[in-house]
Formats: C-alpha cells, sequence, structure tokens
C-alpha cells in the first residue's frame, strides 16, 4: 500500500523523490520501496527521514504516520 502522507511530505519538502532521495543519501529505488510499502527503513534511515519531515511515517505497528 502506498504511504500516501510519506510521498506528499518529500515532494512538499524537496520537490521531487528523486532530490530528496540525494539529498538524504538514500537510494531513489530503496526510497521509493519506502513509499510504495514494499520495505521499511532501518532505524538510521527512519531517523534521517523523521529528521528532514518532521515525523515520524512508518508506526511500530503500521498504523500510519506518527507525530515525532
Amino acid at each position: 500500500m502506498v504511504n500516501i502522507d510519506l510521498k506528499i511530505a518529500l515532494i512538499r519538502r524537496f520537490g521531487s523523490q528523486i532530490v530528496a532521495a540525494r539529498r538524504l543519501k538514500i537510494r531513489e529505488s530503496k526510497l521509493s520501496f519506502f513509499v510504495h510499502g514494499h520495505s521499511m527503513p532501518n532505524e538510521h534511515e527512519r531517523e534521517i527521514l523523521r529528521k528532514a519531515l518532521g515525523a515520524d511515517f512508518f508506526s511500530q505497528e503500521g498504523d500510519g504516520p506518527q507525530a515525532g
């Protein structure tokens, strides 16, 4: 399932997912997997995204974004 909140936050902050990947130093293909729900970020990647976007979009229970 697409993590639409994450996708919107990336576009609002960086203008595109490709620019976000470059600035966050996360491969674009990996970031795309996160957005499309094919994989979850590790703790380091999750922290990078949380700091850059101001929210945690990967809850432990899978119940949506968590303010953080």
